[in-house]
């Protein structure tokens, strides 16, 4: 890719000159020269700088998507080059949230860089939707973490990596565990796993449906969606007073009192357990969340991919992330 594509490309995903002059380390005269150069040789605009903020126009939207396909093309073709030297070189670029990253990701890339050390890893932390569209763009190789469903016309394949259990968190000062307390789950049997057994009885939901509930934020969510389905299947439509950007925002203000939240059972194992708060088991299906690894099945899979792919698939049944019964696959 050229200089002029490499700036107007910026210029669009920074959604701002100014913005897009400072990720270049060049002024912002500079930038604004060249893009109106790039558009005097195409002869149309590719910025219509008459919305705020500018957005691009129809010639813009080809010009950008066709960037992106050279961009993929050089990705492939370093990648191809790269499978030449049997993993001894090569970059992965993964994408996950920073809860996924630090919990669940962090283990198996120290584990996969010392199987091999020549390939060099890059962490891309964001929201599932953004990260799909980085997917789909080729500007990173995996999305690790949980989804929502994909559209029906998705490129993307999803490979199973482990489940992960949602039980409900509710505030003990809230009258409704005075009905619930034969339903209770002790902290221990949460961090353990073992609330997944028959010895513990799921709550009947819709004794909460009064309560307020603190939720992720709808954008790009698959916990927020799940909210709402599994409360949907109990009777009713929670009410929604908070929605925050990450879990642990949401485990810790539901401690201090602020609403009932579905939470990662895996919280109270990696962090200290908080004050205030009673344990309940959903028996909604929905409960179990499948944790995948995504990548796009139309762009060259390289020998690290491939690598990556068969190696964390390995560790999470060595680690028993996943059960050796588990399916290997979900639908695209």
């Amino acid at each position: 890719m050229d200089l002029v594509m490499k700036y107007v490309y910026t210029v669009y995903k920074e959604n701002s000159f100014s913005q897009a002059a400072r990720k270049l380390f060049i002024s912002q005269s500079a930038i604004s020269a060249m893009i109106r150069k790039a558009e005097k040789e195409l002869g149309c605009p590719i910025f219509d700088r008459s919305t705020i903020p500018f957005t691009l126009t129809k010639e813009g939207q080809f010009y950008i998507e066709h960037i992106e396909k050279i961009m993929a093309l050089e990705k492939d073709i370093r990648q191809y080059f790269d499978d030449r030297s049997n993993l001894k070189t090569g970059t992965l670029r993964i994408g996950s949230s920073s809860f996924y990253s630090a919990y669940f990701l962090a283990p198996v890339l120290g584990a996969f860089q010392k199987k091999y050390p020549g390939v060099r890893v890059e962490i891309q932390e964001g929201d599932g939707k953004d990260l799909l569209n980085n997917i789909a763009d080729g500007s990173i190789d995996f999305l690790f973490g949980a989804l929502s469903s994909a559209p029906a016309n998705s490129v993307t394949e999803n490979v199973l990596f482990s489940y992960e259990h949602l039980v409900l968190a509710v505030p003990e000062e809230f009258p409704v565990n005075g009905k619930l307390k034969p339903y209770r789950i002790p902290a221990e049997a949460v961090r353990s796993g073992r609330f997944t057994s028959r010895e513990f009885a799921p709550v009947p939901l819709l004794e909460l449906k009064d309560c307020p509930f603190l939720s992720l934020t709808r954008e790009g969510s698959d916990l927020y969606q799940r909210t709402i389905d599994i409360c949907r299947n109990a009777g009713f439509k929670p009410h929604i007073t908070q929605q925050l950007s990450q879990i642990m925002t949401t485990y810790f203000l539901a401690a201090a009192g602020g609403g009932a939240a579905l939470i990662r059972s895996t919280l109270l194992s990696l962090v200290r357990e908080q004050p205030g708060l009673i344990y309940y088991k959903i028996g909604d299906p929905l409960a179990r969340r499948p944790v995948y690894i995504t990548y796009n099945r139309e762009r060259y899979v390289s020998t690290a991919m491939s690598a990556f792919l068969t190696f964390s698939t390995s560790f999470a049944m060595q680690y028993r992330f996943l059960s050796p019964s588990s399916p290997d696959r979900s639908p695209s």
